[in-house]
């Protein structure tokens, strides 16, 4: 049950297991281009490894189950670095397994090591099994403000809503 770096070799069932949680994500009204994520998920592991980290939980069989995307950023106030969760997943039938913690450990220690001031991660789920505030709670996050959205007009009226 290794937490590792993706690798290009990762890519197909990483684009296939988005392809499942797009679906449990406000964003699942989006269409999901499975092309332009296995050419975001190439350019991330070639080339943003200063700024990116792109890492795997691996299953049974060398299976992936959950990907973690983070990223280095500056307030546009400030020089000190922030460590952001970008996108955050374990597949469903493998959430009672540990990985989500040992992704999100790692992300830490990753974080910790390029000296970030702070660790921060939302939530775009919609899936009501899952207590998020509860599991970080645990693990010393606390809550900090909420997202709200609208969806455009046209968007609506194109789906009928």
């Amino acid at each position: 049950m290794p937490i590792r770096m993706a690798t290009l070799a990762d890519i197909p069932q990483l684009v296939e297991g988005g392809r499942r949680m797009h679906a449990l994500t406000r964003f699942k009204h989006f269409d999901y281009n499975a092309e332009r994520v296995a050419k975001a998920f190439e350019s991330l592991i070639t080339q943003g490894q200063h700024k990116y980290v792109f890492m795997v939980a691996e299953g049974a069989e060398q299976r992936v189950v959950g990907a973690l995307i983070g990223v280095l950023e500056q307030h546009i106030f400030s020089e000190q670095l922030t460590a952001s969760i970008m996108h955050f997943d374990v597949l469903p039938e493998a959430r009672m397994g540990g990985y989500g913690v040992r992704l999100l450990k790692a992300f830490e220690r990753w974080a910790e090591n390029r000296h970030v001031v702070e660790i921060c991660f939302g939530v775009n789920s919609e899936t009501a099994s899952i207590d998020v505030g509860c599991f970080a709670g645990r693990l010393g996050y606390s809550r900090v403000g909420v997202n709200y959205i609208r969806r455009s007009k046209q968007n609506s009226e194109k789906m009928g809503v």
